[in-house]
């Protein structure tokens, strides 16, 4: 984000929250997420003559979100900006710098309800024993333990890359996992794991 023209005071801002957040650790995804919908505010900051937050009220927040909609982002990327907005100005409150968050005056576009699928028992036995008896696949061991650890322990895929072999802990029955945030956590794991790790990584 350039910080000329008009909304330079605006910009500084943003860059300064970012900041905050890498020094708090969050992950580099919140972070680009929060400097795109936040650029995004920037701009039309920039079209509206906007040069501080300060000058931000609950009107024309709502005439950002609507902007954002006749640009064809969708609810839910609307929403994910309001929020960013609003996490803006909870650290700018923090930080003394403005005494009201206009941003919590504004209600969030309401979200279709879509609640995934669960793969029955059924299904889940027969994707294992389609990667068992495979003879395509490059490394099966590896696939095999991948889908044990996502099903058996209900782990997220980011916090699944973020394994390493050190983190399993055989003799304890745990795996070591990072969460959101860079938070730790001991996640036991059952047979099925234990069976597909020394596999996997012989002792």
């Amino acid at each position: 984000m350039s910080s000329n023209g008009k909304s330079g005071k605006l910009i500084s801002a943003i860059a300064q929250y970012l900041a905050s957040l890498r020094q708090k650790n969050a992950s580099p995804n919140t972070v680009l997420a929060y400097r795109k919908d936040l650029g995004k505010l920037a701009a039309y900051a920039e079209q509206t003559s906007i040069d501080d937050l300060k000058s931000i009220d609950h009107i024309w927040i709502r005439g950002f979100l609507a902007h954002l909609y006749e640009t064809g982002l969708s609810k839910t990327s609307v929403a994910r900006a309001l929020a960013a907005l609003r996490s803006l100005y909870r650290w700018l409150g923090r930080e003394g710098r403005v005494k009201h968050n206009p941003a919590a005056l504004v209600a969030t576009p309401r979200l279709p309800k879509k609640l995934p699928r669960v793969p029955t028992i059924e299904e889940v036995h027969a994707l294992f024993q389609r990667k068992a008896e495979s003879q395509e696949a490059g490394f099966p061991e590896r696939d095999a333990l991948i889908l044990e650890l996502l099903y058996g322990c209900g782990i997220r895929n980011s916090e699944l890359v973020g394994i390493n072999l050190e983190d399993v802990r055989h003799s304890a029955g745990v795996i070591l996992v990072r969460g959101k945030g860079r938070k730790e956590r001991l996640t036991p794991f059952g047979e099925g794991v234990s069976f597909a790790v020394k596999k996997y990584m012989p002792l």
